[in-house]
């Protein structure tokens, strides 16, 4: 039997990789092509649609199908996915990728770019049937995710606006679901680790944190106004900051690779309190400034923390970012925070802004991508799996 790559050991090399790739390209692409230097060349999406899309469920859904794999086998104390199952699955990721270039009907790009998640579903279900607590989480979670997908997919390719919104929000409030969750398991677990304090929250609080923001997922406004939406968004502010003082931050400020974590969760709670000025400011929610708070500088700058510490960690490698992870840091934060500021501030510099926060935010993760690829593509050097 021949002896398999280190890169497909496990699920978060590759997917890890990807989505440093994509995150390089993906932004960078679609500002310059925005601004006029150059036309892609897709077929049945626009430009704009194509940089939300992917980044919503490309970047975004590699980085969760990386992290969720490898945290599956751990849970359940089994063989991770590798080797030609974990291949398989990257391939189906490329192909949605690419099927924005293909020359296929809508029917056919419709279905060639939405089985990622459904097989990611099914991989993830084989790994916890037999594990209630994780099942009913972690599965209905994925399964809104894809629904979400399908949503604003089908939505763009055949004209119908409001499923193309609603899919998006379902999307985005769902990941921000996942990253709340997966940082309330992490936070604690990483920062016992690293400087040996226990950390406690009271239950009710993170009871009130989650359900909070899992009911902010659905579609209210339409049904009990604005009101209700500002309410139901102002008590995940209040439940998910507490959780964070909870989390003691001020402990973790001279460890970037924890502290990023706690910036990244604050940003997410401050894309809330965005929120829920948009619904009064026409100019917040014309601009979509608490989604790129939320997706580029919160979940993005979370996503680089965790992958940087489980990229270390799952290699038996010492857990500390070094001078040029905590560039990335800085650079994803950059690039997030001029996103979503310089358009409200100054938005004579907008098209500019666009340029230099995807320079920025692309190249953290072109640091990430040097920096992490022998780590991600090299067997452990303790010569464990």
């Amino acid at each position: 039997m021949s002896k398999i790559p280190a890169v497909l050991s496990i699920s978060f090399r590759p997917f890890f990789i990807l989505v440093a790739m994509i995150a390089i390209v993906n932004p960078i692409a679609w500002a310059f092509s925005y601004a006029g230097y150059f036309q892609m060349n897709l077929v049945n999406v626009s430009s704009l649609f194509w940089h939300g899309h992917e980044m919503i469920f490309g970047f975004f859904g590699a980085m969760i199908a990386g992290f969720i794999l490898t945290a599956s086998a751990n849970w359940t104390g089994s063989e991770p996915y590798k080797g030609l199952p974990l291949l398989g699955l990257v391939l189906v990721w490329l192909l949605e990728r690419f099927s924005y270039f293909l020359p296929l009907g809508r029917p056919s790009l419709f279905v060639l770019s939405n089985l990622f998640f459904p097989l990611l579903a099914v991989m993830l279900l084989l790994k916890l049937i037999n594990f209630p607590k994780h099942k009913y989480v972690f599965i209905p979670i994925l399964l809104l995710l894809m629904t979400g997908k399908l949503l604003n997919s089908w939505g763009y390719l055949f004209e119908n606006e409001a499923f193309e919104v609603l899919g998006r929000d379902v999307a985005t409030g769902t990941l921000r679901l996942i990253v709340l969750l997966i940082a309330g398991r992490v936070i604690p677990f990483f920062t016992s680790k690293k400087i040996g304090l226990q950390l406690s929250v009271p239950p009710i609080l993170n009871v009130v944190s989650l359900v909070s923001v899992t009911l902010l997922i659905v579609p209210w406004e339409p049904i009990f106004g604005k009101s209700f939406v500002a309410v139901l968004l102002a008590v995940a502010v209040v439940g998910n900051t507490c959780r964070l003082f909870y989390w003691r931050p001020e402990k973790v400020i001279k460890i970037p690779i924890l502290f990023i974590l706690h910036i990244g969760v604050f940003f997410i709670i401050a894309s809330l309190m965005l929120k829920i000025l948009a619904l009064y400011y026409a100019q917040l929610s014309f601009s979509k400034a608490p989604l790129h708070l939320l997706m580029a500088a919160g979940l993005g700058t979370v996503g680089v923390g965790i992958m940087s510490r489980v990229s270390l960690g799952h290699t038996g490698r010492v857990i500390a970012a070094d001078s040029w992870v905590c560039l990335s840091y800085v650079l994803v934060v950059s690039g997030g925070l001029i996103r979503v500021l310089v358009p409200l501030i100054l938005p004579s510099l907008y098209l500019s802004s666009l340029i230099v926060s995807a320079l920025l935010w692309s190249g953290g993760f072109m640091i990430f991508f040097i920096r992490f690829w022998t780590i991600l593509t090299t067997a452990r050097p303790d010569g464990r799996e």
